[in-house]
């Protein structure tokens, strides 16, 4: 059951990273039709980890313990993608595990940014950005959150969005 999930999880953060690097939008239909197997096979595995888990869902806190801190040392497999592809924008990027079951993403700017920036506006294009690592995760930890903070290079606090399972829902 732990391989199964560690291969689930692991899959899910690849493919969640791959499509986070991908900057062209893809013209070949080919490609098309590849992306979409591969979506549909990621759909079907999230299925049976679904099923799996309201199977057990007499799991003890302390496997989920142990399953949650697989999915943070899985996002963290990820930092260094996440830090090429957002390359002189933030001068450190983190994912720690925060309250509860909460995956914390920090990440904080290289240079002071110019302006002020509407958190409440950049909320629903983070939420659609974070539904596919949200849906990965609730088949395994169903009160799961994510936190995503934003910091001014001197580690001062700029923004803080928390996205929880509703949020992501609500998306079609």
């Amino acid at each position: 059951m732990k391989k199964q999930i560690a291969i689930l999880l692991s899959a899910t953060a690849l493919l969640t990273g791959l499509s986070a690097c991908n900057s062209k939008p893809s013209t070949d239909s080919s490609t098309d039709k590849k992306t979409e197997t591969v979506k549909k096979s990621s759909k079907s595995e999230e299925k049976k980890a679904s099923s799996e888990v309201k199977k057990s869902s007499k799991q003890s806190s302390s496997e989920k313990t142990d399953n949650f801190d697989l999915m943070i040392e899985a996002a963290q497999s990820q930092i260094e993608n996440l830090k090429q592809q957002f390359a002189g924008t933030y001068s450190d990027i983190t994912i720690t595990k925060g309250e509860g079951h909460t995956i914390v993403y920090t990440y904080t700017y290289a240079k002071d940014p110019i302006g002020n920036i509407d958190f409440e506006a950049l909320k629903p294009t983070l939420v659609k950005g974070m539904k596919p690592t949200m849906d990965g995760v609730k088949a395994i930890i169903p009160d799961a959150k994510i936190q995503v903070i934003y910091q001014r290079p001197d580690h001062s606090e700029l923004g803080n969005i928390t996205i929880t399972q509703e949020d992501t829902d609500s998306i079609s």
